[in-house]
Parts: C-alpha cells; structure tokens; sequence
C-alpha cells in the first residue's frame, strides 16, 4: 500500500507491517519500560510503546531514504522504499556498476541510524534528570529508546551476510578486491546463510536454557527472514556466472531486426489499442521522419494512472522516454549489453550505426545467445 512520496520516491508500507507494529509494541510494553521513571497505568504504557515503536519505524524509513539518496545521487533510479515487519527495502532499479558505489549506498543506511543513535543518546544525557516528572520524564525515556534502537539496528545491520547491509558491504569489498561480482555475491551469500543458521542455533538456545521464549522466538524469526533471502542471492550468483561466456562478441553478432514502430504523431489512445497492449512487455521504438525520436512502452502509460478522458489529445510522444537511454553500438560487447540493460531497467536496447537503426537487442537476444553451444571459449573475458 503506498502511503507518500518523499524526495520523488513512492513510500509503500507492506501487510506484514502491521503485524510488526503489533508485535513489537507488545514486546516493548511487557518489558515495563524500564527506563522510563514515569509510574504509568497500563494505558500509558501501551501508548508510549505504540509511540515508541513508530519511531522505530520512522527511523527504518530514514535509513532507507539514506540508502536511496544515495543511490539517486549516484547516478542509480529508486523505483520505491517499501516498510515491512522486519525493516524496510529500497528498491533500486540498476545494477551498480562500480564496488564502490555499492559500497556507498550500503554503507548509507547504518550511518544514518548509527547518527540518529548518537544524536538523541547525547540529548538524552544532556537532559537526564533522574528526578524529572511527568511529560519530561516520559521524553528522557523516548529519547533513550530512539537511542537505543537506532544504534542496535545500526550494528545489527552490520553483520556480514547478505541481505544485510553488512553483507553487501561485504560484498563490495570482495567486489572490489578480486574484480568478480559474482564470486564476491557468492561469498556474501554463503555469510548469510551462516549467520543465519547460527542465529536460529541462538535462538534455540534462548529457550532451552535461559528459558527466554520471547528474545528466542524473535531471533528465528528474523533468521527464517534473512535465509531465504541469502540462498536466493547465492542462487542467483551462481546461475549468473554462465553469463561470461558472452563476453567478447559483439552487439551485431546478436541483434535482431526492428520490431514494429510506431509513428511520432500517433494518437495515445490508438498505439494502446493496437500496439501496446499486443506487446505488453515490449519497450516500442517511436520514429518521427525517419528518425528513432523516443521509446514507449504500455508500463509508460500505466505508470501515469490517466483516466479516459485525461488520455484524449495525447500522442505516444506525450509519454515517450529519451532514445538515448536506449542506444548501443553494434560493436559494443554483449556483456555491456546486459549491464545497460540491467542498469537502466529496459528490455530493449537500439543498435546505431552512423545515426541508422540496424537492429534491437533484447535480454531474449542474449539468452539465445547464451544457450548456444560456447563457441567463443578464446575469446578475451573481462572480470568484474
């Protein structure tokens, strides 16, 4: 469910997330809120906790808008941040091209909550009165929380597995030492799944032996969270490395002819109805005198949310995306094809030679190309 819109990145908030308000708000009332001086009736209690969780919340949300900006000034596009039981994502349309711009946007979550930490733990001592009373009292102890909170998610996030933020940073280093990504999302996802593991062992030992069914049942949790997520990125990792037997032949060995067209001036309303809608998933070169002028493609329209009337008069140029996100030479190697590909979120690259469109290449291009026999085993392969 999308809640807003900050800094022209939609904000979503996930079901799951209500059940972590619940459950965290429930856990941090039956603690007593030891650190609060205040004697409160069991009302107040459950209303500090609901406070006190929401800016547990409201911090997640700035350690993924840390994450996000930093992506945008990167160069990358933030396609939404999305707030769930366990934290919060930002999705990020590209691949990172360089480790150190991966390690940069990993490294920018933790160091905004680590900040948010440090700044109201030292208001917190600042303003510490152990004999305050009423609304006073009740701040010093919000403010120790958001202290508290901030830094051990910071640290939590830190721990080197993905699809924490320390495993991506893990990952960027190792990225950057051996110049392999896929080795280096290998080994980061091989640290996930260890650390999840031992998480769970934790847990269970919570329960056994201190019998802390609570604390043990939230770590489980919370590791059941990150192995899937990690085994998933060794996967992905390993299925990927198949890939770099493209590399070394060019764009025009792979490109295919020029799919349908459509003509600058064509009324929106039509291209949907005869083109766009046949064609879905296709990105749909828009020529105007002979000239590729643009691409659209029907996630284009959808994307503006037009009613009927709102789309008459439009043409496909009214909602077209520059050509030159799309344009690649035809000697190029296959390998930057993907990455652009990739990085920019597109399915359709335009093959230019002398300003003349010779062909497209498409990611169904190069898993063709990738399930041919490996033909090019002598060809010069460029690590990550």
């Amino acid at each position: 469910m999308r809640i807003g819109t900050m800094f022209d990145i939609p904000i979503r908030v996930h079901w799951s997330w209500l059940i972590g308000f619940v459950l965290i708000t429930m856990l941090i009332a039956s603690g007593g809120l030891p650190f609060i001086s205040v004697r409160l009736t069991e009302t107040q209690e459950w209303v500090i906790a609901g406070v006190v969780t929401l800016c547990l919340f409201l911090s997640v949300l700035a350690h993924e808008l840390a994450h996000s900006l930093t992506a945008k000034r990167l160069g990358y596009s933030v396609i939404s941040i999305t707030l769930m039981i366990f934290g919060g994502v930002s999705l990020i349309r590209e691949l990172r091209l360089r480790a150190s711009h991966d390690f940069l946007i990993a490294a920018a979550g933790p160091a905004m909550s680590l900040a948010i930490g440090i700044v109201a733990s030292v208001l917190y001592f600042m303003y510490r009165d152990p004999f305050a009373t009423g609304s006073s009292a009740l701040l010093q102890g919000i403010l120790f929380y958001i202290g508290l909170q901030n830094i051990a998610l910071a640290v939590f996030n830190m721990l080197p597995g993905l699809p924490l933020d320390g495993g991506r940073i893990l990952q960027s280093v190792v990225w950057g030492l051996t110049r392999n990504r896929r080795f280096a999302a290998r080994m980061a996802g091989r640290a996930g799944q260890v650390l999840a593991i031992a998480m769970i062992i934790a847990g269970v030992v919570l329960i056994i032996r201190n019998g802390d069914l609570t604390s043990g049942l939230w770590l489980m949790l919370i590791a059941m969270f990150i192995l899937p997520s990690s085994t998933a990125e060794t996967r992905r990792a390993s299925r990927n490395r198949n890939d770099e037997r493209v590399t070394g032949i060019p764009v025009r060995s792979v490109m295919t002819s020029v799919p349908t067209a459509l003509s600058a001036s064509t009324p929106l309303e039509a291209a949907v109805r005869n083109v766009l809608s046949r064609y879905p998933d296709t990105d749909i070169p828009i020529v105007d005198g002979g000239r590729v002028t643009g691409v659209v493609s029907m996630r284009d329209v959808q994307s503006l949310d037009l009613s009927a009337n709102q789309g008459v008069g439009l043409t496909v140029v009214d909602v077209a995306r520059p050509v030159s996100t799309f344009v690649i030479d035809p000697n190029a190697d296959v390998s930057s094809a993907r990455e652009l590909l990739a990085r920019r979120g597109i399915d359709l690259l335009l093959v230019f030679e002398n300003d003349y469109l010779l062909g497209t290449v498409s990611p169904a291009d190069l898993d063709d190309m990738r399930d041919q026999p490996d033909n090019s085993a002598s060809a010069n392969r460029t690590p990550f």
